[in-house]
């Protein structure tokens, strides 16, 4: 049996990005206060280093494709060439999952 392709709806998405956050600083012992959708993801202020950005980047990869079933690379070499960092914050990370769902 097939399975139903969801439509990617722009809140769905940043819940999802916040959630899955949440739940990798709780499993990772990673203080932070209320996630936003502006909150800082790398650098400065941000909550993951580099190696912490990719292991949240996997884990949040397996959630959307539980949720809709297809694959999804958000580390790719499009995400590390754009001029605004899709991992600057929830927002970025929303808008470029939205990019990703179009191609």
């Amino acid at each position: 049996m097939q399975k139903e392709k969801f439509q990617m709806e722009e809140k769905v998405i940043k819940d999802i990005i916040i959630e899955t956050i949440k739940e990798f600083t709780e499993n990772n012992g990673i203080e932070t206060g209320e996630i936003t959708e502006n909150q800082r993801l790398l650098g400065r202020g941000g909550i993951f280093d580099s190696i912490g950005l990719v292991h949240f980047l996997v884990d949040l990869e397996e959630v959307l494709e539980e949720r809709y079933d297809r694959e999804f690379n958000l580390s790719s070499e499009v995400a590390m060439s754009r001029s605004t960092s899709p991992f600057l914050n929830p927002a970025e990370l929303t808008k470029f999952i939205l990019e990703l769902d179009e191609e």
